[in-house]
């Protein structure tokens, strides 16, 4: 306890705040620990002790009680046995019953020597007694043996095994009584080591509370302290503020990271002046040099050193070129100034060509324009032609398709006129037998051979007319024949005159639409010399600004010279 004292002390102490932010968990944790192990060795204590009596009582006391129990049913079984072997009628049944005196007699010595293994008292005296039933046992016997009446057993038994039996039932009775007083005596003293080692258990418990809250209330002082501080010093950077002072007592790593911090910030307000005063001196115009405190730019402020060392650098140079610059701004607006009058006199001399230039294509205009007007008539006679030329087509082919059906007409009355031949032939055969026929009827056949050479002669005729026909038909096919390859020449004629009625019709269309593209063209081209004309006269107009632009130029040349002549740069 009195380290445990002086572990709580040291918390208060200074010596805590010096301790590393890992050893004062190790510090804390530690005597936690020590604490939690004490503690559950006193609870293991406890059911160890709490086990230890239990195992007693069960052990002992209750194995005791059980062994009691069961002698004095053996005692019981025992009488009984003794009084089944009195009352028994023959020899064999008293035999069986003195068997089990035997048997339970036994018992009672077996009984005897578990009890002694348990019970802390002295067991002679029992032993003794039971010892006694044996030895009355064997006179009952040898009474029974030598004849003797069974009042006289009876006596016997009743005077000196029962009160035997008797004093044995005694015995245990102390026995039990003495049993229960160790009984009582062990749960006393288990429930007294229970409750002193609770007891105990709660002292600890206690102590590792108050050492619990102790040890928050230090580590809370010595780690949210310097955090609090540093937090606050953060809040104030964040803030724009440079003169951050972080003050702490703690001597662990919060502490040195406090120290980091306000050498931190002491190291950027260093810089910051620095820069505000290389500024200051920058916009006064000295651009000769960077820092001159180039040693306070430690690690990545590194890096704003070499960029004002680049900035004089690059801005003395810059304004050396600007100056150089405008040397020749204020040489080359001289020479301006005289280009910008030899542009005007020559822009005077465009101007006069333009205006011969747009006289001619106005001329050039007028006749396209007429030609385009020519075309768009040719075109449209062309194209009255070639509709021509295919109605004239169209009906070739007409009159080609008559020759045709001419052709197949006459065919077919070349087959009639063939069939009357074919019948007239038939019927001058016909009239030839009628003759014949009537010549032999005589007197009465002479109307009907006149008939006959009627229609002979009619047969006659029919055959003539019907040769002339054919020959006619003939003619007919020949002229047909003719005239079908004169329409076939003229339809070959008259479809390449529309082939070429169309080319020439396409060509008359083409035309037109070149020379309605060109009018187009030959009015932009009017247009563009316009814009020309009005671009030359704007270039004299600018010539002239030119002019008077070069001698304002250089006079403004002349005023830089004289502002870069204000700044300090190197050369």
């Amino acid at each position: 306890m009195a380290d445990a004292a002086k572990k709580k002390d040291s918390f208060s102490l200074g010596e805590f705040r010096k301790l590393s932010v890992s050893d004062k968990f190790k510090k804390v944790f530690g005597n936690l620990r020590t604490n939690l192990i004490a503690i559950f060795a006193v609870i293991i204590l406890i059911d160890v002790v709490a086990l230890f009596n239990l195992h007693n009582i069960y052990a002992v006391y209750y194995e005791q009680n059980t062994d009691q129990g069961e002698i004095r049913i053996t005692i019981q079984a025992l009488a009984k046995y003794y009084l089944w072997a009195l009352s028994a009628q023959d020899e064999e049944d008293r035999n069986e019953q003195f068997a089990g005196v035997d048997e339970k007699i036994q018992e009672l010595n077996d009984g005897l020597t578990t009890l002694s293994r348990v019970y802390k008292g002295d067991l002679s005296t029992a032993y003794q007694h039971v010892k006694d039933i044996d030895t009355a046992d064997d006179k009952l016997r040898e009474m029974f043996q030598s004849g003797a009446g069974s009042a006289e057993i009876y006596e016997y038994y009743v005077g000196t095994i029962n009160e035997a039996i008797k004093v044995v039932v005694k015995d245990f009775k102390e026995i039990g009584i003495s049993a229960k007083a160790q009984a009582q005596s062990a749960y006393v003293l288990a429930l007294v080591s229970v409750l002193v080692m609770t007891a105990i258990s709660l002292i600890v418990l206690i102590y590792a509370i108050l050492y619990m809250n102790k040890a928050k209330k230090a580590l809370t002082n010595s780690i949210l302290g310097p955090i609090e501080a540093i937090s606050a010093a953060a809040d104030d950077m964040a803030k724009g503020k440079l003169e951050v002072k972080v003050h702490t007592e703690s001597e662990d790593e919060l502490g040195k990271l406090a120290d980091d911090i306000t050498y931190s910030t002491d190291v950027i307000e260093d810089v910051v002046k620095d820069i505000i005063e290389t500024l200051k001196r920058m916009s006064g115009g000295d651009f000769t040099t960077g820092s001159r405190n180039e040693k306070i730019y430690i690690g990545d402020y590194g890096a704003i050193r070499d960029a004002f060392k680049d900035i004089s650098g690059n801005l003395s140079s810059t304004l050396l070129e600007v100056r150089n610059s405008s040397q020749q701004v204020s040489q080359g607006a001289m020479n301006m100034s005289q280009g910008a009058t030899d542009l005007a006199e020559g822009s005077t001399d465009q101007a006069a060509a333009v205006e011969e230039l747009t006289a001619s294509v106005n001329s050039v205009t007028e006749q396209t324009r007429q030609l385009a007007d020519v075309a768009e008539k040719s075109k449209a006679m062309a194209t009255e032609v070639r509709e021509n030329a295919e109605t004239s087509a169209r009906k070739m082919h007409l009159v080609t398709d008559a020759m045709t059906r001419i052709t197949e007409a006459s065919a077919e009355i070349e087959q009639v006129t063939n069939s009357i031949e074919a019948i007239a032939k038939q019927t001058s055969l016909l009239a030839l037998n009628a003759s014949i026929e009537a010549a032999r009827a005589g007197e009465t056949g002479k109307g009907f051979a006149v008939v006959a050479d009627q229609i002979g002669k009619l047969a006659d005729q029919s055959s003539e007319a019907a040769k002339n026909t054919h020959q006619l038909i003939a003619d007919t096919m020949d002229e047909i024949n003719n005239g079908n390859s004169v329409v076939a020449e003229t339809t070959e004629a008259l479809d390449a005159m529309q082939h070429s009625v169309e080319e020439i019709t396409d060509m008359i269309i083409q035309t037109g639409d070149l020379a309605e593209e060109q009018a187009q063209s030959m009015d932009e081209i009017d247009k563009g010399i316009e814009m020309i004309s009005n671009v030359v006269q704007s270039n004299s107009a600018t010539a002239e600004q030119s002019s008077a632009v070069s001698q304002e130029l250089s006079e403004q040349s002349e005023s830089l010279n004289s502002l870069i002549g204000q700044f300090t740069i190197s050369e």
